[in-house]
């Protein structure tokens, strides 16, 4: 076979022959993708050394304390997957947090869309942050979420049943950058 028939094979491959029309996906297919994702929650071990896998896999649940089972795979290094069997142990993880395994920091996120984990930063944790030192005059919801909105982005104010804030100090959660340093004082 000389180099002209070879150019002339090669030129006569084509993958459109192969390519068909584009179908879009059905809705019934994207809404049973988005229900998965609703149960599932991605998390980083903020460590230098590698976590033994297998206990973190035994004691999350119990630490976690799941009522319906969750089902943990290693995705990377320190990286793993928890796919909740029930939304209610999944908001009581979230809600419940921050989490820590092996004194090092767990960054839960959740998965959304066309996420790829390996993009995912695992920078931004929620914490409760206690606000000490704040004028009685001051104890109100509103002053509470103006200096959680100076700590970080706010998510929510613990008040009393009278709607406002009666402790010793205001309690606020807030997520901050877990990878910049904290300030002690406003």
């Amino acid at each position: 076979m000389n180099a002209d028939e070879v150019a002339k094979l090669c030129g006569a491959l084509s993958l459109k022959e192969k390519e068909g029309p584009l179908m879009p996906l059905k809705k019934t297919l994207k809404d049973d993708g988005e229900k998965r994702l609703g149960l599932k929650l991605v998390g980083k071990i903020l460590s230098n050394k590698l976590v033994n896998w297998d206990a973190f896999m035994h004691l999350i649940p119990k630490i976690w304390k799941i009522k319906q089972g969750v089902d943990i795979e290693v995705v990377g290094e320190n990286i793993f997957s928890f796919t909740f069997r029930c939304g209610e142990d999944r908001r009581q993880v979230l809600q419940g947090g921050p989490w820590r395994f092996d004194k090092a920091l767990l960054v839960l996120a959740e998965p959304r869309g066309k996420w790829d984990i390996r993009e995912i930063s695992f920078t931004k944790v929620a914490f409760w942050v206690q606000i000490h030192n704040v004028p009685l005059i001051c104890m109100t919801k509103e002053i509470g979420i103006f200096l959680g909105r100076m700590i970080g982005e706010f998510r929510e104010i613990d008040v009393g049943s009278s709607g406002e804030c009666t402790w010793k100090y205001i309690r606020v959660r807030v997520v901050i950058n877990a990878t910049e340093q904290l300030r002690r004082i406003l």
